[in-house]
């Protein structure tokens, strides 16, 4: 069975997807999302996949106008960029490897549901026609996949922080199947409490019937395809319901108060005039709904809107300059009635609306595909599902992986995706990018320079700040970005090195892997730190004198057995054994323990025994910091090696929350523990 090398794809409503790419010459290879996270076959909000350019392609000429003229056209630079292509008959052991390896982070998941119930103009991604028989069909499919991979070790070590069905259009689903579907993402993955559920889809064919299965099955977002609520516009486009109708079913969504409701709207659509598009921006926020994204509109050579435009059966889409004035007026009159700018496209008002898919996946988490047509990236792997049930049921007959292609992340992955958070979130900090890939600072410095002389932002106190008129150019200012990269490691190639790889060796000494991972635990002291330090080629120890002193101090291994007596007053908690090999828990009451044959002795009537080599003990760390998304309070005790002995950690309540007189206990033991090592 041929496979096809990866491609990036962006589903209509979040920028995420990733799919097969078509045959070089394939009408729709070029494209892109708006924002900055679409891909090569591209998104109607988007902009066109450009070739790597030089960083003096991004400097902005002096007199320009910052918003309508700063460049010639938008750039499209999405994070994987410089993927390469594994051999095909390689690719399955890739995405198995990738699978058979924990993670340290939380992830996304996402489903893609490749049907539709019509092709509209201005869409790339149409796959199949929508047949309401095809739903049970569908979702066992999709069951069956989960309940394969729910065991791997890529699935279940760490919590999912949210789950995408995309598509295609998922709300078309029949009830029945689309709740099945999410009762099982419930029951066989490890989400985190909260986690973040969202059905993609359109008001027609939608229903409040179909929502509320869909809430009690477990959804909790809501994002609609809307583009326009101008009438004549959405059926210019092939929209089929009327924008009254359409602002209806959202304010009756939301009326439920059951979930985040979003939807997004588009920029630049023929036909769509200024006026137009501010009724559509006032009729947002008169509307109950929670939160909406703004995209551009992208126009696809040989695709039926560029056809229709040609044919004088549409009229021209709005130019760059004009997009710009009109993503600028939106963003301002937004803001201005209350919603917050999450990002560089999507805004939100009140605390429901969380946006946790997108973000996370402009940070690069770990995205891992189920379903036809999904595609995802974990451990430096990306790859893409067969989009066919059929297909998919003869590849794994075959004995073959049920995928169309995979590839290698680039070397610059991080690096990349740390720039695209950054710019997303509206201020990038150029150090913790410096701490990637050093030399970042000193190469992107005349271009972040030249940008902040022509309008596009600020630089202060080592933070980048978009102006308006720079957020609008965000894909052309995270391609600059990417060019600084690309210059550094040109240089270090020409020295006969490569400082940015996908192993640990991406480090030229250790002091460059310290300052990497302080970097990372500054921002975010979260995940499993044994595998932060593996990957950063240090100790575990090392690793952990590096979290910030609010999250880690310690104590003198002098304290052991002061320690271990407190913690056998503490009540049940749980003790951790983490190795290469295994995690190893145990909740409990902590034994006293006493002295004989060179251990030290825990013996009572609790699930937790054993023999301790205290000896063996060189310090002693009291560690407060979050861990999978919720607060964890642990004494973790460190050999001479520097790696972990052995941890134990304060025990929670029925609802998952610490049991506040553990916590003080720890924070009177840690005081103690603290003063220990000073007097030391």
């Amino acid at each position: 069975m041929q496979r096809t090398p990866l491609a990036e794809k962006k589903g209509r409503s979040e920028p995420s997807r990733i799919d097969a790419q078509p045959p070089a010459n394939h009408p729709g290879s070029s494209g892109g999302g708006a924002g900055h996270a679409g891909g090569t076959r591209g998104h109607p909000g988007g902009h066109p996949m450009s070739a790597p350019k030089t960083i003096d392609a991004f400097f902005v000429p002096a007199g320009r106008d910052p918003l309508t003229e700063a460049f010639s056209g938008r750039e499209f630079s999405p994070p994987w960029r410089g993927s390469v292509a594994i051999d095909p008959a390689e690719a399955g052991n890739a995405v198995a490897q990738a699978f058979a390896t924990p993670r340290a982070e939380p992830a996304a998941i996402y489903i893609n549901v490749p049907y539709c119930q019509s092709r509209c103009l201005f869409c790339g991604f149409f796959q199949n026609i929508w047949r309401p028989e095809l739903s049970d069909a569908f979702v066992n499919d999709v069951v069956a996949e989960m309940e394969e991979m729910a065991a791997t070790p890529l699935v279940s070590t760490a919590p999912i922080e949210s789950v995408y069905l995309g598509g295609g259009t998922p709300s078309a689903l029949l009830s029945a199947p689309l709740a099945r579907l999410i009762a099982n993402v419930r029951r066989l993955l490890p989400l985190a409490p909260g986690c973040e559920i969202t059905v993609e889809g359109r008001a027609y064919g939608f229903g409040l019937e179909k929502a509320v299965a869909a809430f009690d099955a477990g959804a909790n977002r809501v994002s609609l395809g809307v583009q326009t609520f101008d009438t004549a516009v959405r059926r210019r486009l092939g929209r089929k319901l009327d924008g009254a109708e359409t602002l209806a079913f959202l304010n009756d969504l939301a009326a439920l108060d059951r979930a985040s409701i979003v939807c997004d709207l588009m920029y630049g659509l023929p036909g769509q005039s200024r006026d137009i598009w501010r009724r559509d921006i006032e009729t947002v926020a008169s509307s109950r709904i929670d939160g909406v994204t703004l995209y551009a509109l992208n126009i696809f050579r040989g695709g039926p809107l560029a056809k229709s435009i040609s044919d004088d059966k549409l009229p021209p889409a709005a130019p760059v300059g004009e997009q710009a004035q009109m993503y600028a007026e939106a963003a301002e009159f937004l803001v201005a009635e209350g919603f917050r700018q999450v990002s560089q496209s999507h805004f939100a008002r009140g605390e429901r609306e969380r946006n946790r898919y997108n973000s996370g996946i402009k940070r690069g988490v770990p995205c891992i595909p189920f379903g036809p047509g999904a595609g995802g990236q974990a451990h430096g792997v990306r790859w893409s599902n067969l989009v066919s049930i059929e297909e998919r049921k003869a590849a794994k007959a075959e004995g073959h992986a049920p995928i169309a292609g995979a590839s290698r992340m680039p070397a610059a992955y991080a690096a990349q995706a740390a720039i695209t958070a950054g710019l997303e979130a509206g201020a990038l900090a150029i150090a913790s990018v410096d701490a990637i890939a050093p030399g970042f600072q000193r190469t992107a410095a005349p271009l972040l320079d030249n940008w902040a002389a022509a309008g596009l932002g600020t630089v202060e106190n080592g933070v980048f700040r978009a102006t308006r008129a720079g957020a609008f150019w965000i894909t052309n200012l995270t391609g600059g970005l990417y060019a600084a990269l690309d210059a550094i490691q040109h240089k270090d190639h020409g020295n006969g090195g490569n400082r940015m790889t996908e192993t640990q060796t991406a480090f030229a000494s250790k002091e460059e892997a310290l300052a990497a991972l302080a970097a990372r635990l500054e921002t975010n002291p979260d995940g499993v730190i044994e595998a932060l330090a593996e990957s950063h080629g240090v100790s575990v120890v090392e690793a952990m004198q590096l979290l910030p002193r609010v999250n880690c101090t310690f104590a003198p291994a002098s304290a052991f057995d002061d320690i271990m007596n407190d913690l056998a007053e503490w009540g049940d908690v749980t003790v951790v054994v983490h190795t290469k090999n295994l995690v190893l828990e145990c909740r409990g009451p902590l034994p006293k323990g006493e002295y004989g044959r060179g251990f030290f002795n825990l013996h009572g009537k609790s699930p937790i025994g054993g023999h301790i080599k205290a000896s063996r003990c060189a310090s002693i760390a009291f560690v407060r910091r979050p861990f999978m998304g919720k607060e964890s309070c642990s004494v973790q005790f460190f050999d001479t090696e520097g790696e972990a002995m052995f941890k134990v950690f304060v025990g929670r309540l029925a609802d998952y929350s610490l049991n506040p007189e553990q916590v003080a206990k720890f924070e009177a033991l840690k005081a103690r523990g603290t003063k220990a090592l000073a007097d030391a």
